[in-house]
């Protein structure tokens, strides 16, 4: 049988502190500075405005202007994604809701007119039916076919009176 394998404990690697480089810090014009962090000498006008960047008699300290336009763009991103998210969920809701106002003052109507064609299309085919299928002069099949035609549309329009019924929907003599 074989011999476990010694185990080798190997002492971790020493960690260096964290060590600032302390020189002296670099003051620069807004013009450098602009260039530095990518912009226009107007927009480090703003920022300076919006006191995001600090400016002494002495110009813009570099090191610490780089470090708050930094923060500035974190929390910006940050907050320009809340806003978007919430604009987002805004037009959802104003979606949703003109939706339910169109569905209420137009749905209606639309599925009415909806109804309305279906059930004539249905009607004026099955109308045509004893014909097409009995077309030789086959009378006893013509007459079945019909007869049950007759009972189909009777029942559909006793069901259709019984939902409207239900519904409260005035005769059809009174909508005009």
């Amino acid at each position: 049988m074989a011999k476990p394998a010694k185990e080798v404990m190997l002492d971790p690697l020493p960690r260096r502190p964290w060590r600032t480089v302390e020189r002296e810090p670099e003051w620069v014009s807004g013009g450098v500075l602009a260039v530095h962090l990518d912009m226009t000498r107007q927009n480090v006008a703003r920022l300076t405005a919006d006191g995001i960047l600090e400016r002494t008699s002495a110009g813009y300290n570099l090191d610490d202007s780089r470090r708050r336009y930094i923060r500035h763009l974190r929390r910006n991103t940050v907050s320009h994604r809340d806003a978007a998210h919430v604009k987002a969920k805004t037009e959802i809701y104003a979606t949703q809701a003109g939706r339910e106002t169109r569905r209420s003052l137009f749905g209606n109507r639309i599925v009415d007119a909806l109804i309305d064609d279906l059930v004539s299309v249905t009607l004026t085919a099955m109308s045509s039916m004893p014909a097409r299928c009995a077309p030789r002069g086959d009378l006893a099949t013509r007459r079945c076919i019909e007869r049950v035609i007759f009972e189909v549309r009777t029942e559909i329009a006793s069901i259709a009176q019984r939902k409207a019924d239900e519904c409260g929907e005035p005769p059809l003599s009174e909508q005009g």
